[in-house]
C-alpha cells in the first residue's frame, strides 16, 4: 500500500470536483484553476504556485483541449476518455523532510463496453516537491507510484471470509502485468527556493481519481465501488443503459 487511504480520499473528492465543473458547464481544468484556495498552514502564494505549476505542466504535456467532461459520448463499443485530478498533500518524516507537496495527473483511457475492460493508455504526472536533489529518482517514484495505484483501482481487491484472508497470492489478488502497465510521462517541478521535501507515496495519489474521471468522460457513468474489474464495469454500464 502506498499512501494508505490517500488515493481513496482523492479518488472520491476529485470525482465530486469534476461533477461540480460539469454542473456549471466548465472545463474541469479551468474549474480547478479558478477554485484554488488558501490553507491556513501556508502562505497563499506558496500553495497556489505549486498547484498551478503541476496543473500547467500536465495540461501542457498532454496537450489538453478544454471541454466539459462527458460531453462527447459515443455509442461505439470501444470508447475513450480523458480525466484530470490534483492534490495537495502534507508529508512528514523522521529525517525532518516535511511540508506540502502538490501533484496533478491527466489520464487517457479506453473502455471496451462489451468486455468491461478499462485500459489506461497514458498517465501524465507532475509533482512539486520542493528542491529535487535527484530529479531522475523523483521521476522513477512518479512512474512507479502512478502505475501501482492504477493497479489498485483496476484489479486489486482484498478478500476475506469470516476467518481468513482469502486473497493470498497474485491469482486471487491480481496486480497489473507488464502488458497492462500504462505509459507514464513523469514531470518534476523544480522548486529550488524551497527546502527538499519527502518524495514517495504522495506522488501516486492522483492516479485513481484521474482514471475515474477519464472513465466518466468516456462513458458518462460514475463508478462508486473499486476495483473497476470487468464484471463490475459491465454491471455499472448495464445499470445505466450504456451497454
Amino acid at each position: 500500500m502506498r499512501a494508505g487511504s490517500a488515493p481513496a480520499v482523492i479518488w472520491a473528492g476529485e470525482q465530486v470536483v469534476d461533477d461540480l465543473a460539469r454542473a456549471v458547464g466548465m472545463d474541469p481544468v479551468a474549474f480547478r484553476r479558478r477554485n484554488v484556495t488558501q490553507l491556513d498552514e501556508l502562505p497563499l502564494t506558496t500553495e497556489r504556485r505549486g498547484l498551478l505549476s503541476v496543473l500547467d505542466a500536465v495540461t501542457t504535456a498532454a496537450k489538453w483541449q478544454p471541454r466539459v467532461t462527458g460531453s462527447s459520448l459515443s455509442k461505439a463499443n470501444i470508447v475513450s476518455g480523458r480525466g484530470v485530478a490534483w492534490s495537495n498533500v502534507y508529508r512528514s518524516s523522521q529525517n525532518g523532510a516535511y511540508g506540502y507537496t502538490q501533484h496533478a495527473a491527466i489520464v487517457d483511457v479506453t473502455v471496451n463496453k462489451k468486455t468491461g475492460k478499462i485500459t489506461v493508455e497514458h498517465i501524465y504526472g507532475a509533482s512539486a516537491v520542493g528542491l529535487a536533489i535527484n530529479p531522475e529518482l523523483v521521476e522513477n517514484q512518479i512512474v512507479g507510484g502512478l502505475t501501482q495505484v492504477a493497479g489498485r483501482l483496476l484489479t486489486e481487491e482484498y478478500r476475506f471470509d469470516k476467518r481468513y484472508v482469502t486473497s493470498r497470492d497474485f491469482i486471487s489478488y491480481p496486480i497489473l502485468r507488464f502488458k497492462d502497465a500504462p505509459k507514464v510521462t513523469p514531470i518534476v517541478i523544480q522548486q529550488s527556493d524551497l527546502r527538499a521535501k519527502s518524495v514517495g507515496e504522495d506522488v501516486s495519489v492522483t492516479a485513481a481519481a484521474a482514471i475515474a474521471n477519464a472513465f466518466f468522460d468516456a462513458t458518462g457513468v460514475r463508478m462508486m465501488t473499486a476495483p473497476y474489474t470487468p464484471p463490475r464495469v459491465r454491471a455499472a454500464l448495464k445499470a445505466a443503459s450504456v451497454a
